[in-house]
């Protein structure tokens, strides 16, 4: 008899053990997981009792679950990986106080330090996008969705480790999971006109004989008659920003000439590397970028972003191709200047016509331009022509009208214009024939 009751005491201790270990396992999972789910996760509780009419709740595993019943698309299977979680819930307008409702959301996200991506008012609706973001990757995306006809109003809550191309993608893709689908590039096209502050700004193109001196100060006499753009706006907002940038624009034969003067209420806090190598700039520096279309494609590969920040480190993104010269020998045939100032940071850009691409032409043209500026201290991306970001619409870059740029060489689709050298000096260099 005592023997049977410490066998039975023995499978209690074990039992014992074992559920204290699956607890701890539990709870140690569930805290990992809570840990996971806090960037980017907002969550629908109140100070106050309120019942949703509508609530899908899908976790990582039910997202995996879904992913099967969806067809093992590769698109599926990347937008599933970048996901830990998609939160819905619908409200009956009759039931809650609108205002107060959707104001507790934009507070609570104001408090995490999320950015508006887009706020649109329309006639038929309130649609809004917010974003949690670094420069790399999204963490989190809240849409709010106001109809004013039905009787109810939604809010989506998106978390993980999201890719910024992927977002709209996502948003598109909402109904296979059971969530309604938002075509944020649909909204967006629908209230372009009414809503959009800078879209498809131009830019006179100037000729000049004598060009700037590339030397960080912009006191050229080119400079003095150049056309300006300025008035940049904010990236996601198209609000006008605090500090804004004056950019002027000329051309020669040889070259095009971009001078920047970035105004800086607080120049002491401006911030850049000075790496002589750098491929990228991050949002923790200042920087800016010039882009070219020179074929006016609105195809990102056939345009050239050059970047700069405050030291005149150089970066550049050349998706057009050249038949003679690697992108590191077009960045070396490039003269940048640039300086900090008492009211700010300038730049000045000296970029050879060869080494781009442009059409072959005895007429003025108009070529595809736009600017942008990173300031660090404030994180703010803001722009000339305003293309939205990170919803890139390249067919809102500005343009630069009645540009004659030089004759290229006969049979090549390249310019080699070298200043001062005669033609056949230059193709005898090269151990060609006229």
């Amino acid at each position: 008899m005592k023997h049977h009751s410490y066998r039975w005491l023995t499978v209690m201790l074990l039992f014992f053990v074992l559920w204290i270990t699956l607890v701890r396992a539990t709870v140690s999972a569930q805290n990992e997981t809570d840990e996971m789910e806090g960037k980017g996760r907002i969550a629908f509780e109140f100070p106050w009792r309120i019942d949703a009419k509508v609530e899908v709740n899908l976790t990582p595993q039910l997202l995996r679950l879904a992913s099967k019943s969806l067809g093992n698309t590769a698109e599926t299977s990347a937008l599933i990986r970048m996901l830990d979680g998609i939160y819905v819930r619908t409200y009956d307008r009759t039931t809650v106080d609108v205002e107060e409702l959707v104001n507790y959301f934009r507070w609570k996200l104001k408090v995490d330090a999320w950015e508006t991506l887009v706020r649109i008012k329309g006639e038929n609706e309130t649609f809004e996008i917010n974003l949690l973001f670094d420069e790399n990757k999204i963490y989190g995306v809240f849409a709010s969705v106001i109809p004013k006809t039905p009787e109810e109003i939604s809010f989506v809550n998106i978390f993980g480790e999201i890719a910024p191309g992927h977002i709209e993608t996502l948003l598109r893709s909402l109904d296979n999971f059971g969530v309604m689908a938002i075509d944020v590039r649909h909204k967006l096209r629908m209230l372009a006109v009414s809503t959009r502050r800078t879209g498809q700004r131009e830019l006179l193109a100037v000729k000049v004989d004598y060009p700037p001196t590339i030397d960080g100060v912009l006191d050229d006499v080119s400079w003095k008659i150049a056309p300006h753009a300025d008035g940049f706006t904010h990236g996601y907002y198209e609000d006008p920003v605090a500090d804004d940038s004056v950019v002027k624009m000329v051309y020669t034969r040889q070259a095009i000439y971009v001078g920047w003067h970035l105004y800086d209420s607080q120049p002491d806090k401006i911030v850049a590397s000075q790496t002589e190598t750098q491929t990228a700039f991050g949002a923790g520096e200042d920087f800016v970028t010039f882009m070219i279309d020179p074929f006016h494609t609105h195809d990102l590969q056939d345009s050239i972003n050059f970047r700069v920040n405050s030291y005149g480190v150089t970066s550049s993104d050349m998706a057009q191709e050249h038949r003679f010269l690697t992108d590191a020998e077009r960045r070396d045939r490039c003269n940048i200047a640039a300086k900090i100032v008492e009211n700010g940071w300038v730049v000045e850009m000296e970029i050879p016509w060869e080494i781009l691409d442009y059409p072959q032409t005895t007429e003025p043209i108009r070529m595809g331009i736009n600017f942008e500026r990173m300031q660090a201290r404030t994180r703010t991306a803001s722009m000339w022509s305003n293309v939205g970001s990170p919803l890139y619409r390249s067919e809102d870059d500005g343009h630069w009208l009645h540009v004659l740029p030089p004759p290229k060489w006969p049979d090549t689709q390249i310019p080699r214009v070298i200043p001062d050298t005669k033609p056949h000096e230059y193709l005898h260099q090269k151990g060609e024939t006229p």
